[in-house]
């Protein structure tokens, strides 16, 4: 049974939840499609591609030029860990909608927000393995002696991975709570 916020304050609670959920609502669409104008903008860019290969990458033997077959598999790897940002994005974005029509203590909401946190500690795990996998890809091409395996870490994969964590336990203290709210209102 869902349960709707309420509040002595009444449609005053409302309107700053359904303010709050919209604002919310708003960044985490903006964050979803930046993230997909971004990596469209990096990869058009051969001077950002380089310093990117060179700076997150870890690339440091980069060629003259890319090879085509190299730039398209790097390319297409990139965006398995920026899908799987704005994919948690766009859930979150979903789940903050809910809130903004009252629908807070749902088993459901619990449900979306385990969801949001698996696909960030998802792209956590993707990130460090899509930036070694490019790095094989960006070099391929290059001469014998100069192709690359480039393991690099940094502290936004543990990030992701710790606010993942935390989505995902906070997701099923939500869910547990909205059992035992089902359960005492059974007595009531």
């Amino acid at each position: 049974m869902p349960l709707f916020i309420s509040s002595p304050e009444g449609p005053l609670a409302m309107a700053r939840l359904r303010r709050v959920s919209a604002v919310a609502r708003i960044f985490c669409l903006a964050a979803a499609v930046l993230m997909a104008f971004g990596t469209f903008w990096l990869w058009r860019d051969p001077e950002q591609l380089a310093a990117y290969a060179r700076g997150t990458i870890g690339v440091s033997a980069l060629p003259g030029s890319l090879s085509e077959r190299g730039y398209w598999f790097a390319l297409a790897i990139g965006f398995v860990p920026a899908g799987l940002f704005a994919a948690a994005m766009l859930r979150l974005a979903s789940l903050f909608g809910r809130f903004g029509r009252g629908l807070v203590l749902e088993e459901e909401n619990a449900q979306r927000l385990v969801r949001v946190g698996w696909l960030l500690t998802a792209m956590g795990v993707a990130t460090p393995l899509a930036r070694a996998l490019q790095s094989v890809a960006l070099t391929f091409d290059n001469p014998s002696g100069q192709k690359q395996l480039a393991l690099t870490l940094d502290p936004g994969m543990f990030g992701a991975l710790a606010a993942g964590a935390a989505l995902v336990a906070f997701g099923l203290v939500l869910k547990e709570a909205v059992r035992l709210a089902d359960e005492n209102q059974s007595f009531v």
